[in-house]
C-alpha cells in the first residue's frame, strides 16, 4: 500500500518508507502501521467534520452510494469497500462515477476471494476487499468519520484565564456557556480510545470546509494547552505526537 504515502494526510513525512492499513479499531478510528528508518510504529487515523457541514458530507456520500450503484449492477461477488482519506472540498468537484465505477471493477476482476486492493481516485484512497463470490453483484461502503460538535461546551468562569481552563478541566468553578470547547475532549477520547500506546502517532483529519481548530480562539486554544499541560505531566514529560490536518496543511498539536 505504499501510494497511500501520496495522501495529503500522508504525505511530508520524510522519515517515512512504507505505511500499511492494519484494522478499524472503532468504527471512527483506523489503525496504520508506519514503517521509518528506526522500525515500525503504530499510527492512528480519525477523521472528523463539523455537524454544521452536515449536508455536504452527505453530498459526498450520495455521490458514492450512486458510484457503487453502478458498480455492483456489472459485478459478481459481495465486495467491501472502506473509504480510509478523501477531499470533499475540491475532490468532489471532480467527481466522476462513471470513472470511479470502471477503476473499481478494474481492480475487482483481479481479485480472488478474501483479496484486497488499495482504490486511489484523486485524493480518494479506499481499500476494496473481496468477501465472497456470489451470482450477482454487492459492494458495501464504509466511512469513518466523526461529526465534530461546535455546539457551545460548559466553561467556568466570566473571565477566560489558565487558572478558570484548569477549574473547567478538574469540574470546578461557575458554570456559564462558551463556544469551542470540544476540540480537548475530543483529542483525549481520541488517545483513550486507541489505547495510549506510548510510541504511536495521530492524525486528525478534518473535513470540514472551515477548520474545526481556530488559533484565533481564545478559549479552545486555551483548553487545548491546559489539555496538553495535563497529558505531558501523565506521560512524566513526554507529549504524545499528534496532528491535526486540514486542506493539505499539517499542525503538530504538541507545538501549538
Amino acid at each position: 500500500m505504499k501510494d497511500l504515502l501520496a495522501a495529503n494526510i500522508f504525505s511530508g513525512f520524510p522519515s517515512w518508507k512504507a505505511i500499511v492499513y492494519q484494522k478499524e479499531l472503532t468504527p471512527k478510528i483506523l489503525r496504520f502501521e508506519v514503517t521509518e528508518e528506526t522500525g515500525a510504529r503504530p499510527l492512528y487515523l480519525a477523521s472528523i467534520i463539523s455537524k454544521e457541514e452536515k449536508m455536504a458530507w452527505q453530498s459526498f456520500q450520495d455521490v458514492l452510494e450512486h458510484t457503487m450503484t453502478l458498480t455492483q449492477n456489472t459485478m459478481r461477488g459481495f465486495f467491501g469497500f472502506d473509504v480510509f482519506s478523501v477531499d470533499i472540498r475540491e475532490g468532489v468537484r471532480n467527481f466522476d462515477p462513471k470513472a470511479l465505477s470502471r477503476l473499481i471493477m478494474n481492480h475487482a476482476r483481479s481479485l480472488g476471494p478474501d483479496q484486497k486492493a488499495l482504490i486511489r481516485y484523486g485524493q480518494l484512497f479506499a481499500l476494496l476487499h473481496y468477501r465472497a463470490p456470489a451470482d450477482w453483484g454487492k459492494i458495501e461502503v464504509k466511512t469513518h468519520v466523526e461529526f465534530f460538535s461546535q455546539e457551545p461546551a460548559m466553561s467556568f468562569s466570566t473571565d477566560v484565564t489558565e487558572a478558570s481552563v484548569r477549574e473547567a478541566l478538574t469540574g470546578k468553578g461557575v458554570k456559564k456557556k462558551s463556544p469551542g470547547g470540544q476540540l480537548d475532549l475530543f483529542m483525549k477520547k481520541f488517545l483513550s480510545e486507541s489505547g495510549n500506546e506510548p510510541n504511536a502517532l495521530y492524525i486528525v483529519h478534518d473535513l470540514s470546509l472551515t477548520p474545526v481548530w481556530d488559533p484565533a480562539h481564545e478559549v479552545q486554544q486555551q483548553r487545548m494547552r491546559a489539555w496538553l499541560e495535563k497529558e505531558k505531566q501523565s506521560r512524566q514529560g513526554t507529549l504524545p505526537e499528534i496532528y491535526y490536518c486540514h486542506a493539505g496543511k499539517r499542525i503538530p498539536v504538541q507545538e501549538a
